[in-house]
């Protein structure tokens, strides 16, 4: 706990060693610091809790995502400054796919998204409204 009465030029690192608003130094700014096999994964549908490992992969190299690009072969999720986490093999047709997107946040009808089949070659852009708790992407 921060001692209301500290003051001076420490005051500042006692609200950094608390780690309170402090990206973690294991979590790059942005993805242009993000190793090139974080940036994407290969999708296996065999894979137990593989939404949880996808999720945790892309907070490891991206900001807070802001929005989902869907199409035939693989999904995209772009996060705030428009740098691209690719999943290959996720798409239309997989239940996986909407367990995603209400993990990520999407405005989406699920009903008319299993509507399309595994082949559909047109692509679906979904934006991520729903607010985020201070804090949730961290709690992985």
């Amino acid at each position: 706990m921060i001692d209301q009465e500290q003051t001076g030029p420490d005051r500042d690192k006692v609200i950094s060693d608390t780690g309170w608003g402090v990206k973690p130094d294991d979590q790059p700014a942005n993805a242009g610091q993000t190793p090139d096999d974080l940036r994407h994964y290969e999708y296996r549908p065999d894979e137990p809790d593989v939404i949880r490992t996808i999720l945790r992969q892309m907070r490891k190299g991206f900001n807070t995502p802001n929005r989902v690009l869907v199409e035939a072969g693989r999904t995209t999720i772009y996060d705030l400054n428009g740098d691209a986490f690719v999943i290959n093999g996720l798409t239309f047709g997989d239940e996986r796919l909407i367990e995603l997107l209400k993990s990520l946040g999407a405005g989406f009808d699920p009903q008319q998204l299993c509507e399309l089949k595994p082949d559909f070659d047109g692509v679906r852009e979904y934006g991520l409204t729903r607010a985020w708790a201070w804090g949730a992407e961290r709690t992985g």
